[in-house]
């Protein structure tokens, strides 16, 4: 609460504006392009999220990117993620890895430890999830710490979108291309179905700019498309319709290119396709969602409860309590969960620089 009233009295002039800018979305303030290429181009912001896309979410990426304070990783997710992998291990602490929960074990109100699917049990004096909002709440925990409003979230608030991603290895290199974090829109002379959508557009994110990601004179490329869990959960994941159909994604997606870059598709030596189902699979996201919670002018920068009501000494952060998610959202929701632990126990927060 303190923090809050800070940012209140020193940023109150920004506060006005983003609360100016999170009525009106991004479908609404398109049309007030008269340039059609404009206009369609700026509904690509909506990519993984609803019409609803509050416009301040767009002002606020586009900030940061013109002050530097947000920008790619070189390497990608891995060596950031190595990153807090290594200053946990020097804090002391240990990851286990390849290891399902099944449970999460209480105990007279309190959180005492959790299961493994496998059976084995680990027990600590906090516990903090960061997994999908509703297999920790009504699976882990059967649905015994709720209320009515956390109810309401999971019954009523949207979800973020999944996604196809095609990735492609090519034994070339495109010197002529701008270096771009997010790509850029490619327009198709005609609509075409892949995985069981039709798209009038691709969005080709081609690496050269990051000589980690392909031995030299290659180059990685993706492109990231709107997916319909529904039409690739009843494929399966072990079917032949599902692998023929993540084939046939891979084909047009090459094919489509290869129009585009002249060439491309003799060039291709790998090509891999991750479904909604992979995402569901790796991430634990329920529906594959990439970002938890959609952003909608309702609940941009919705609070949300970090702790569950009648259980003591468990922690929520994550995307699933910070609509929008994305790193720097999470990271805060994080820091914030100790900032609590540490008012539970007395402790000053005291970040390390």
């Amino acid at each position: 609460p303190a923090d809050m009233v800070r940012l209140i009295l020193t940023r109150f002039p920004l506060l006005r504006a983003l609360n100016r800018w999170k009525k009106i979305t991004v479908t609404d303030f398109s049309q007030r392009f008269k340039n059609p290429l404009l206009r369609s181009s700026f509904l690509e912001f909506r990519l993984m999220f609803s019409a609803d896309l509050p416009m301040a979410l767009i002002l606020m990426m586009l900030a940061w990117s013109h002050r530097n304070s947000c920008g790619y990783p070189v390497g990608g997710a891995v060596p950031f993620v190595r990153s807090i992998e290594n200053h946990l291990a020097e804090l002391g602490g240990e990851i286990f890895y390849n290891t399902r929960i099944s449970k999460i074990l209480t105990k007279d109100g309190r959180a005492v430890g959790v299961r493994s699917t496998e059976g084995t049990e680990y027990f600590a004096d906090t516990i903090i999830s960061t997994a999908d909002g509703g297999t920790t709440i009504f699976d882990w925990l059967d649905g015994r710490y709720i209320n009515d409003k956390i109810r309401r979230h999971y019954d009523r608030l949207p979800i973020t979108s999944t996604g196809l991603l095609v990735s492609l290895g090519v034994n070339r290199t495109f010197p002529g291309v701008p270096t771009s974090a997010a790509g850029f829109i490619y327009w198709l002379d005609e609509p075409v179905m892949i995985g069981g959508r039709e798209f009038t557009s691709l969005r080709p994110m081609i690496y050269n700019f990051d000589p980690t990601l392909a031995p030299p004179g290659k180059t990685l490329m993706r492109v990231l498309l709107l997916a319909d869990y529904e039409h690739w959960n009843a494929l399966g994941r072990t079917s032949e319709r599902y692998k023929a159909e993540k084939e046939a994604a891979a084909q047009t997606v090459i094919s489509l290119l290869d129009r585009r870059y002249p060439g491309l598709a003799s060039h291709i030596e790998m090509w891999d396709v991750a479904t909604p189902l992979t995402f569901e699979r790796y991430s634990g996201n329920r529906r594959g969602s990439f970002f938890g919670w959609d952003v909608t002018p309702q609940t941009f920068m919705m609070p949300m409860n970090k702790t569950l009501p009648g259980l003591e000494n468990f922690y929520l952060a994550g995307h699933w309590v910070v609509p929008g998610g994305g790193l720097p959202m999470v990271a805060v929701s994080g820091r914030n969960v100790i900032q609590l632990i540490c008012r539970r126990d007395k402790k000053p927060f005291a970040p390390a620089a």
